[in-house]
């Protein structure tokens, strides 16, 4: 097979991919699914407020395993394809997560099972653990060297633990002959860190992560979450500012630009990916003010999102809004029932106003134009939008 036809070849999948996403859009086809394990985590984020979810809630009320295990069975005959672990910290409920990962794969093993961690509870057994379940991608945050991490993140020795928790994943990895999980470095940039934020990635390289991803601190405004009530009920997104604000300025916007642009060059002599998509995909306006080109909700049309008891939500952002609880009705009468429905129209009419701040749309939220067209500017201007 010759290039042409193996561009072309990868062009068809692609155009294929972004029309069965599209359709599967407009039938409000449940794809990929979010699992809340827990609310409580291990950390206290300068960008993030989660944290404080879990300080009025009963932890007893959480899923069990066995409630889980009922939850997947019906993901699987709705022939989900992608389930996230998500906290919180989920490793606080690892005597779950773990088995539910497992379970998840003896059900389907080609179902994909992503997770993120902060790796504060992720020791040398729980690393084992987590090879052998069969798990996907393990999603490491990291956002700089060791006194900026530990700043950003609220707790003290969190830089150290995440180093020798990927010790411990590589390890265990080798050990066991398995080349999964994917070990993937999320590092978030924000005023605290786009100075220094670059200096972790031969680090990690050294130590054996596969990749590295470049993501950008959410922030929503207020007006914004004033502004976007459904059915009278504010949401309640997590991604708020304690203190100053985390956005970049004008001048370090373009540092961050320019590093991007600089990164990619580098890339060659690094043997893991490097992924800048999602800073690329943003403009320097976009940087500053923290709005995010979003035109469309994927999100609430095609993943299944389950809080740590069982609600099924059309936001994390909107804990308080649920369309029903998973253990008291069958997924068929909750799944595109009038609160649903509902939830769509206010987000399709634009009456969500917190959309414009949704980071985690940058690219799960993109329109089939727009993929078509950033691909486009991408491949051909060799470089991000606004990007010297």
């Amino acid at each position: 097979m010759n290039y042409l036809t193996r561009k072309l070849k990868t062009l068809s999948s692609y155009i294929k991919d972004l029309v069965k996403r599209n359709i599967d859009y407009i039938f409000t086809k449940p794809t990929s699914a979010l699992l809340f394990m827990t609310y409580r985590c291990t950390s206290q984020c300068k960008m993030c407020t989660i944290w404080k979810r879990s300080k009025n809630y009963d932890k007893k009320k959480e899923l069990t395993l066995n409630e889980w295990k009922k939850v997947i069975d019906t993901l699987n005959e709705n022939n989900v394809k992608l389930i996230e672990l998500f906290g919180g910290d989920s490793l606080i409920r690892k005597d779950v997560t773990i088995p539910i990962i497992e379970y998840i794969k003896k059900k389907n093993k080609e179902i994909i099972v992503d997770m993120p961690t902060n790796c504060n509870l992720l020791d040398e057994k729980t690393a084992i653990s987590l090879v052998k379940s069969g798990l996907d991608r393990l999603y490491i945050s990291l956002d700089g060297p060791i006194e900026i991490h530990d700043k950003i993140r609220g707790n003290k020795g969190t830089f150290n633990r995440v180093q020798k928790s990927l010790e411990h994943l590589v390890k265990a990895k080798k050990n066991l002959d398995s080349e999964t999980p994917v070990i993937i470095v999320n590092c978030t940039i924000s005023s605290s860190n786009v100075h220094h934020f670059e200096q972790i990635i031969q680090s990690i390289e050294k130590i054996g992560a596969n990749g590295i991803d470049f993501e950008y601190v959410g922030e929503f405004k207020d007006k914004n979450i004033q502004s976007s009530s459904v059915n009278g009920i504010k949401p309640t997104p997590f991604y708020i500012t304690l203190g100053e604000s985390n956005l970049l300025n004008r001048e370090q916007a373009t540092v961050l630009k320019k590093k991007m642009k600089d990164i990619r060059k580098s890339k060659d002599k690094y043997k893991i990916f490097i992924s800048t998509s999602i800073i690329d995909s943003l403009t320097i306006n976009n940087l500053m003010k923290g709005t995010i080109p979003n035109r469309k909700c994927y999100i609430s049309r095609n993943k299944v999102t389950i809080d740590p008891f069982g609600n099924l939500l059309g936001c994390f952002h909107y804990n308080n809004y649920n369309f029903g609880n998973i253990k008291e009705l069958p997924f068929s009468s909750i799944w595109k029932n009038k609160k649903h429905r509902c939830f769509l129209k206010s987000q399709k009419d634009g009456s969500i106003q917190i959309c414009k701040n949704c980071v985690s749309g940058i690219n799960r939220n993109v329109t089939f134009l727009q993929s078509i067209y950033r691909n486009a500017y991408f491949v051909i201007k060799r470089k991000g939008f606004d990007e010297p």
